[in-house]
């Protein structure tokens, strides 16, 4: 593989910070540039690049779409072409969704009863701190916590105080504890057919934000859940490979040196449900789980994608 991209998807593979659109971005950006720079790429080429793409960050489905458009252009009648057309159409998703998920969410908040609420957000999403920042007259205070093992926490309580927010910042044991207070507002990595993937403890804070809002239902507590399309991923895919299950992450995160016996396990996302109170905010609007579950049945998966995994 070109040692320019290799380079660049080996750094995504290893970014445990950011969210799963700015390293799509990163991707597709890092693809136009190598295909500038290689236009006629080999089929030998285009399935080394399609496998780094699966292993870079093989919980986030945009890089997972993005080794799909490569295995695609491996059979189209002119790769090249195909491939140029399909990063240019990712691009463009990924550039502009954020900003048009975020004016959808301000619309949402108009379902609220007046006057300005408390959100809690975890982990790291730059479509959630966009939607928020551009929300702010109508937050009271937004709760967010360390998100360990990496702490990416830390960097979403930072942007959303530079945006002029109130931050409330807890452990993440104390998030969950507390979780119901407020509106959950996450992002996701993954979106299936009847749930979603997201950072490790999420299914927590929305199994607990749906108990409370059961208890109390004047209070009308949401879950927001903001993704764009390029999230979307088809469940039964899954089934293509184990390599596909769950990954646990360097265990030295959390202990370096444990004593002998002591296994330690650093998992980082976790599957979380739809409930009756999420709502799926895309750049096509609020969806419902069976309109992603539609939208789902239109992506076309390569075949060659379980020859690249195994």
């Amino acid at each position: 593989m070109d040692r320019i991209l290799r380079r660049e998807l080996d750094a995504i593979s290893r970014d445990r910070l950011s969210g799963a659109a700015e390293l799509a971005l990163r991707a597709t950006r890092a693809l136009q540039a190598w295909l500038r720079r290689q236009p006629r790429p080999a089929e030998s080429e285009l399935e080394d690049v399609a496998r780094a793409l699966l292993r870079a960050q093989p919980s986030m489905a945009p890089l997972l779409r993005l080794a799909n458009e490569v295995a695609l252009a491996i059979d189209a009648r002119n790769p090249s072409l195909f491939l140029a057309r399909s990063l240019s159409d990712f691009r463009r998703i990924l550039r502009t969704a954020s900003a048009r998920i975020a004016a959808h969410f301000r619309k949402e908040l108009r379902s609220l009863p007046t006057g300005r609420a408390c959100f809690m957000t975890y982990s790291y999403s730059s479509t959630v701190l966009k939607a928020l920042s551009h929300s702010k007259s109508r937050i009271r205070i937004v709760y967010c916590s360390e998100s360990r093992a990496g702490l990416e926490g830390r960097r979403t309580a930072k942007a959303l105080a530079r945006a002029g927010i109130r931050v409330g910042f807890r452990t993440d044991a104390d998030l969950f504890s507390s979780a119901g207070f407020g509106h959950l507002v996450v992002g996701a990595d993954k979106l299936l057919r009847n749930g979603f993937e997201n950072k490790v403890g999420t299914d927590v804070l929305v199994e607990r934000t749906f108990i409370d809002a059961r208890k109390r239902g004047a209070r009308r507590l949401r879950i927001w859940l903001l993704a764009d399309t390029t999230k979307l991923w088809p469940q039964s895919r899954r089934r293509l490979s184990p390599f596909f299950s769950a990954r646990e992450y360097p265990p030295r995160e959390l202990w370096r040196n444990p004593p002998r016996g002591v296994w330690v396990f650093n998992e980082y996302f976790c599957r979380a449900p739809f409930t009756p109170i999420t709502r799926i905010v895309t750049e096509r609007g609020v969806l419902t789980p069976k309109q992603v579950a539609a939208a789902m049945k239109k992506i076309h998966i390569s075949p060659r994608l379980k020859q690249l995994v195994d």
